[in-house]
This record gives structure tokens, C-alpha cells and sequence, in this order.
């Protein structure tokens, strides 16, 4: 189906998927209007969905669209698969088509974990191509309230706090590296358009509009694809047997809920965020590789600023967001409040935290000395 034969006039599901992705073109178009837009597609009713609405609403504009699909590798099929993704994109009058190929990632626990980090960077490289990610180009994703939903509860079940259940983010900045702060901004590398509706839209939208979505069956417990114990992947298991299971016993859907749990949190979290980031370029100061925070007055401040502190000093010296615990966290508060030892605690990254002693300064630097043997 051509994307010059979606319906003018917005109805159905349909319509409130173009309307979804309207707004966000509309507002790219005062900040960014020559912008190339990286649609990325899996086949799948969401992003099938955001390509559609993407062709038919950017063609009296002047954006550049380029529509992007991945290959993991994780079934035989999948190579057939993605050049049945790229022939739609091309019927919906996608003119720059990319195929992106994957390894295939090994199976174990932090399978999806892999797979999405592999799919995000390549996206990234990607979208290099064409310019500046977050002014010159955006990337845009399918992702649904009913993803949002089971990433609040995926970050639950990981108990790693608010950073983690606060979901994923409509605008998403794409932070350099060593580059420790990196709030929601308007002007960010990824756009989720679809992010306020449920997965029953996409579903009806590619109906309305006579779109062949594809149904990958890694996406179900029962999938080809499985974690290194033989259980499903959490995602599809908690998609199909967990979300269902628990709407049954509750009488009502969670994911409405849940997604907005993850707005409510968002906008907490960025107000403590900001708080901390005030007090980190307040107290700290970066000598020879090494930053320095002057503890004194941080210590008046509530563990939630102190510890979000610890943190900015920890990722500026180089330690890796994604490994930084709560655990390392504590330690070095309790080195900073008790006062008692003079460390050094090793953190992600090879950082190292000590204190000086005798101060109240902590160093955070990273530890590049080999071992001799």
C-alpha cells in the first residue's frame, strides 16, 4: 500500500496515530525543519505503524527520510525478513532504505540486554551518516504505552530503583561520552511518537490501512529464540503470560497505570537530577584527570542528592552508567559521611573513589595501572 493512499482525513486508530506522530513533526519543524528522520522498522505493527504515518505526514515537508531496518541474526528467517521489511518501506515511498546486519548475540540472561544495546548503536552509526544526532538528524521508534508498561515492570523486578522504572522517555538525549548529566530535552537524538498509545492502535492502524505487519515469533515465550536456561526471554514472557496474568486478577488493565507511573517518576526524577547536578558543579572541580568534590556542605543534603552527586563524579571520571550499583553507591556515602577510612572503593570503569585524609574531599579517578605478573 502506498503511503500517499493513507486516509486524508484522520479516523480510527489510524488517525490517532497520525495525529500522534503530527505533533511531533510540527514541533521538529520550528527547531529542525531540514532534519533527516531515521524511522527505524522492525515489521511489526508499531513500527509499521510509525512508518506509515512517518511517509504520508513528512512528504509536504522538508525532512529527509531514511527508513532503517535491523538484522540480528537470531533466526535463519530473519534475513528474509528484514528484505520483506525493506521492500514495505520502499511501497511506502521510502526512497533511502537501509538494511543494517547484526551477529547473532549469544543466548544467556542478558540476551535482550545485548541485542538492544547492538540495535542502538547501530542505529547511532548510522545516523552519523547524515549529520549531528539531536540537531541534524532523529531517530524515530515504535515504541508503545504498552512497552512503557513492561519496562516499569522489568525495572521492578531488577529492584535498581527509580532510574530504572521511570521507563523510557518521549525525547531521549543521546549523551557523549564522558559526559555525565543528560536530562530529557526537547531537542534529543530519539523520538518515541507512538509512546502515549497502546499496541491496539498500531494493530488496528496497519488493518485501516491494509498493512502486511509481521508477527516475529521471537517475541512470544514459545519463540525460537530463548535464554540460556531454556525459559522465555523476560520481555515476551512478561508481554504474554505475566501483563495478562495479572490484568486477570486485578479486573483492570495495569499498563495505562504504569505508564504513567513512569511520567510521574520522570519528572521527580529529573527535579532531583537537576538539584544534584547543581551541587555537583558547585563542589567539584577536575584536576589532572582526577575530580574533586568538596564534601563539607553536601553532607546537610538528603542521601537521594548526595548519592546522585556521587554518581555525576563517578561517570565524569569514566565509569559506565550501566554498571554503576547501589551497593557502590552506599559505600562511598558512608566513606563520605562517617568519615571513616580513606578507601579506595573500586567502581565501573576502573574509577576509584578515595578520600583525602584528614578533608572532606573525595577523588574520583580513573585506575589505569596494570598488575605486574
Amino acid at each position: 500500500m502506498k503511503a500517499q493512499e493513507l486516509p486524508g482525513v484522520p479516523a480510527g486508530a489510524g488517525g490517532r496515530v497520525q495525529r500522534a506522530v503530527l505533533a511531533y513533526l510540527r514541533r521538529l519543524e520550528k527547531t529542525n525543519p531540514h532534519a533527516t528522520l531515521l524511522v527505524a522498522c522492525s515489521g511489526g505493527p508499531d513500527s509499521l505503524a510509525l512508518a506509515a504515518a512517518c511517509s504520508h505526514l513528512a512528504s509536504s515537508r522538508n525532512f529527509h527520510l531514511v527508513g532503517v531496518t535491523v538484522d540480528h541474526g537470531w533466526r535463519k528467517e530473519s534475513a528474509l525478513q528484514a528484505r520483506q521489511v525493506c521492500q514495505i518501506l520502499k511501497e511506502l515511498g521510502y526512497a533511502d532504505i537501509a538494511l543494517l546486519e547484526l551477529s547473532a548475540q549469544e543466548n544467556g540472561s542478558g540476551k535482550e540486554g545485548a541485542a538492544r544495546k547492538a540495535r542502538y548503536l547501530a542505529l547511532e552509526k548510522q545516523a552519523r551518516y547524515y549529520g549531528k544526532i539531536g540537531s541534524e538528524v532523529f531517530i524515530l521508534l515504535g515504541h508503545t504505552r504498552d512497552d512503557q508498561a513492561e519496562t516499569v515492570l522489568l525495572g521492578l523486578i531488577r529492584g535498581s530503583g527509580a532510574r530504572s522504572i521511570c521507563g523510557m522517555r518521549p525525547f531521549e538525549t543521546i549523551k557523549p561520552k564522558g559526559v555525565a548529566t543528560g536530562h530529557s530535552a526537547k531537542r534529543a537524538g530519539y523520538l518515541r511518537p507512538l509512546l502515549d498509545l497502546p499496541r491496539t492502535d498500531t494493530v488496528a492502524a496497519c488493518k485501516q490501512w491494509g498493512l502486511p505487519y509481521i508477527d516475529d515469533p521471537s517475541n512470544y515465550p514459545d519463540g525460537p529464540v530463548q535464554a540460556a536456561d531454556g525459559n522465555p526471554l523476560r520481555r515476551a514472557a512478561l508481554r504474554h503470560l505475566g501483563l495478562p496474568a495479572l490484568e486477570k486478577a486485578l479486573r483492570v488493565d495495569p499498563r495505562p497505570a504504569l505508564a504513567r507511573t513512569a511520567l510521574l517518576l520522570q519528572e521527580d526524577l529529573d527535579a532531583l537530577d537537576a538539584l544534584a547536578e547543581k551541587w555537583f558543579n558547585k563542589t567539584s572541580q577536575d584536576e589532572v584527570g582526577t575530580v574533586t568534590v568538596d564534601t563539607k556542605e553536601l553532607l546537610s543534603q538528603p542521601a537521594a542528592i548526595r548519592k546522585r552527586v556521587w554518581r555525576l563524579a563517578a561517570l565524569t571520571a569514566g565509569a559506565r552508567a550501566s554498571d554503576l550499583r547501589k551497593v557502590q553507591l552506599d559505600t562511598v556515602d558512608f566513606l563520605a559521611t562517617a568519615r571513616r577510612g580513606t578507601g579506595p572503593i573500586q567502581l565501573p570503569g576502573q574509577v576509584v573513589c578515595s578520600r583525602t585524609k584528614g578533608s572532606y574531599k573525595l577523588l574520583f579517578r580513573q585506575n589505569r595501572t596494570k598488575s605486574k605478573g
